[in-house]
Order: structure tokens, then C-alpha cells, then sequence
């Protein structure tokens, strides 16, 4: 009975500091694959986006995301071929487009000619780790910043 007691200690301490260790770190911070509809963000220089912190939407930001969508769901064998900025400006334009835009903004709104849409998408690498995701932004066309959430009641803050 001694000896179990000395194995079930030991990895009951370990499960324990395990459990601390990750809810004292938090969540990650955000990437363009993680941000979800109704988050704000500034819009990154760099064209290879590792990290996107989020923003209050109420406070000043360049965008807010609008869809968050897989391209494509993973045939049994897991492998989908590589869509190529030509397959990836397809899948923008069918989904990221104005049905899209008003059922975010909603039905009630006028038309927003000062917002354009823009898109995240993954790169040959992060495709075949895995990651089929597109994420549709708007932010405004003259490079100004947003200072509200756009998409009203669906949207929620970010922290």
C-alpha cells in the first residue's frame, strides 16, 4: 500500500502544478486565425502576421473582423490541396462579400461606402499544419480609425 501511495503523491503534485501553471498564463494571444467576428484590431505592416493583439472595440482601431470561416473541411485523409491567392480571393469574394457586410452591419443600416473589406489568409506553411482558415475584416478605406464597433449589437468587445 506504501508504494502507491509514493507513486499516486508524485503525480498528483504534478497534475496540480500542471492546472496552475496554465490558468495562471491565460489564453495566447490572438493571431489572424484566432480572431473571431465582432473583434478589433490594428492592421499589422508586416504582411507575415504571427501576433494580433485585440482592441477594445471602443476605443480607436483600424478593423474589425466580420467572418472567421474555414475554406475548405478536410477530406478523410486530411489533406486538401493548397488554394493559392487565386482560391483564397474566390472564397473572400463568395463570402466576405456584401451579404455578408449587411448581415454584420445589419439589414437596417444604411450602406457603408467608407468601409472596405480585407482578408487574412494562411500561408503554404500554416496551411499544411493544418490551418484552413480565412478571416474577412472591414476597416475604412481612407486608412482612418475606426473609433466604434461596427457590427452594433453582434459585436463584442475584444481585450
Amino acid at each position: 500500500m506504501r508504494r502507491i501511495a509514493w507513486l499516486i503523491v508524485p503525480i498528483a503534485l504534478v497534475g496540480l502544478l500542471a492546472v496552475v501553471v496554465f490558468a495562471v498564463r491565460g489564453p495566447g494571444p490572438s493571431t489572424a486565425f484566432t480572431l473571431k467576428p465582432g473583434d478589433c484590431f490594428d492592421i499589422p505592416a508586416d504582411a507575415q502576421v504571427t501576433q494580433l493583439p485585440t482592441i477594445d472595440c471602443a476605443n480607436a482601431h483600424d478593423a474589425e473582423v466580420f467572418v472567421a470561416q474555414s475554406v475548405y473541411t478536410p477530406a478523410p485523409t486530411g489533406f486538401v490541396a493548397y488554394p493559392g491567392d487565386a482560391g483564397f480571393a474566390q472564397f473572400a469574394g463568395a463570402n466576405c462579400g456584401l451579404a455578408a457586410e449587411d448581415a454584420y452591419l445589419g439589414a437596417a443600416a444604411p450602406p457603408r461606402t467608407d468601409l472596405v473589406v480585407g482578408y487574412f489568409y494562411p500561408d503554404t506553411d500554416a496551411w499544411n499544419h493544418g490551418e484552413l482558415r480565412v478571416t474577412c475584416y472591414l476597416h475604412a478605406s481612407d486608412g482612418s480609425k475606426l473609433s466604434a464597433p461596427l457590427g452594433g449589437a453582434t459585436a463584442s468587445p475584444s481585450s
